[in-house]
């Protein structure tokens, strides 16, 4: 039985033909979260989106948008998807371990949090210079 630490294995002394070579450290991969598309429902839409975490197997999470965020022009369905993805990572940061197949639900306080965000983001951008005509 060989007594060599965990994270290298025995090389053959005097540069012969090693029996094993030191195992490469496994780094985390960055969590990926991918749209797959959306199903309209009698509540809404359904958006589904997947991750990816490394070598785990990837999972599927649902997060819906009631009719009404969409009627009272709350959310626009332009923006729905990364809405959707904000509040998807918002809760894996919170809950690594979410249960694969959950599914979420956007709130008024989502659609504020997001509303809020796109304006901050608006206002950080440098206004476009005039564009001269042709």
């Amino acid at each position: 039985m060989s007594s060599n630490p965990p994270d290298t294995a025995p090389v053959a002394p005097h540069g012969g033909k090693p029996d094993t070579v030191p195992l490469a450290k496994v780094a985390a991969r960055p969590l990926t979260i991918r749209y797959l598309g959306f199903e309209c429902t009698s509540e809404g839409r359904s958006y589904r989106l997947r991750v990816d975490a490394g070598l785990e197997t990837p999972r599927v999470y649902t997060v819906a948008i009631p009719n009404e965020a969409f009627a009272t022009r709350r959310a626009r369905f332009q923006d729905a998807p990364e809405l959707c993805f904000e509040r998807l990572q918002r809760e894996l940061e919170a809950n690594a371990e979410l249960p694969v197949g959950a599914r979420l639900v956007i709130t008024t306080d989502d659609l504020d949090r997001y509303r809020d965000s796109q304006s901050r983001r608006s206002s950080d951008r440098k206004p476009r210079a005039p564009q001269t005509p042709r």
